[in-house]
């Protein structure tokens, strides 16, 4: 290797390799240029030194550490598997591994469940049948019994004839038997208030709706239709009054209900029980019970005028949509 040219300034040192001698040279720039040679095996054994000397502090630092810890508050051992869930914590100066299991919550489904989970319903229908939200809660609880499997469906742990539990098809349904039930047995009190609707037509139908999805066997488009043709679309005044959309009478009278929601239900429930339950499921069928004339052979048919207004509605609702979740009910009747 040739000799390097002399520099003139600062001192400055920098490092050469020579493959053809396998040589580093130190070169130190400065005021003349002097030339030191070192071997790379030299330099390997400094750089493994160096090596094992930052190893060794990082385990003094980490056994420290480790003391440190257990002086604060040792861990209990645990025996853990690869099946085993743990957590990674990291922490300002290291990662730690807890070999600690942390087991969820079980939850159970019971009465005290569905009170939570469905308490808005509860809230919906107590303000609907006209019962104080906290005398319903309290009721429900009096009602509970160890001693019955309690089904999500009958939260008021009715009872047959034969003292077993009822079973409903889904939960609205058992808990509107439930509030029946309180009507029919008077077991609470209750603040009875008529309130005529005045709203437009489109969440009575919405209640339609909706409570047509609690009762499975009806069909929700007939139910619109024969409501509209009874009801005028649900704009007849004196019916609106009454709460009844669907032309019930009692002694030849309009039969009023307190609030809009009750006559609705009452109607889509009426349905339910005495026409469709009963084989009724067509709009000729229910007509003959619903709006009977005698034709000329003395026989029970639809009255053929009822039949025609009911059939123009169903133009209209054919293409409705036929189903609505609570929560959807809720957000419409305020965006009405």
């Amino acid at each position: 290797m040739s000799k390097c040219p002399k520099y003139t300034g600062f001192k400055y040192k920098i490092w050469l390799f020579d493959s053809k001698y396998d040589i580093l040279v130190a070169v130190r720039l400065g005021r003349g240029t002097n030339m030191k040679t070192v071997s790379s095996k030299k330099i390997l054994k400094i750089n493994i030194a160096i090596c094992l000397a930052i190893l060794i502090l990082f385990i003094l630092m980490a056994w420290t550490s480790a003391k440190t810890d257990s002086k604060q508050g040792e861990r209990p051992e645990m025996d853990i598997s690869l099946n085993t869930p743990f957590k990674v914590y990291m922490e300002t100066s290291r990662l730690i591994s807890i070999n600690e299991y942390i087991p969820k919550e079980e939850v159970i489904y019971d009465q005290e469940y569905y009170i939570n989970e469905y308490i808005e319903k509860i809230e919906f229908f107590s303000k609907l049948f006209d019962y104080n939200m906290n005398d319903i809660i309290n009721n429900l609880n009096e009602q509970k019994d160890e001693d019955l499997e309690f089904a999500f469906s009958n939260i008021g742990y009715l009872k047959d004839k034969e003292g077993n539990l009822k079973t409903f098809p889904n939960f609205e349904y058992g808990l509107i038997e439930y509030f029946y039930h309180l009507n029919k047995t008077n077991s609470l009190p209750r603040k009875q208030k008529h309130l005529p609707y005045n709203g437009d037509g489109e969440y009575i139908e919405n209640l339609i709706i909706y409570f047509s999805s609690i009762y499975e066997n009806v069909n929700p488009i007939d139910l619109l239709s024969i409501g509209a043709a009874e009801s005028g679309y649900y704009k007849v005044k004196f019916m609106l009054n009454a709460n009844n959309i669907y032309g019930g009478l009692y002694n030849g009278r309009l039969i009023k209900h307190n609030n809009i929601e009750l006559g609705v239900l009452s109607y889509v429930r009426l349905m339910n029980r005495h026409y469709y339950g009963k084989g009724f499921n067509t709009i000729e069928s229910i007509g003959r019970k619903y709006c009977p004339v005698v034709n000329s052979t003395g026989a029970a048919v639809a009255n053929p005028h009822w039949l025609n207004l009911v059939k123009q509605a169903r133009k209209k609702y054919i293409d409705y949509e036929d189903t609505i979740t609570f929560s959807q009910l809720i957000e419409r009747k305020e965006e009405i």
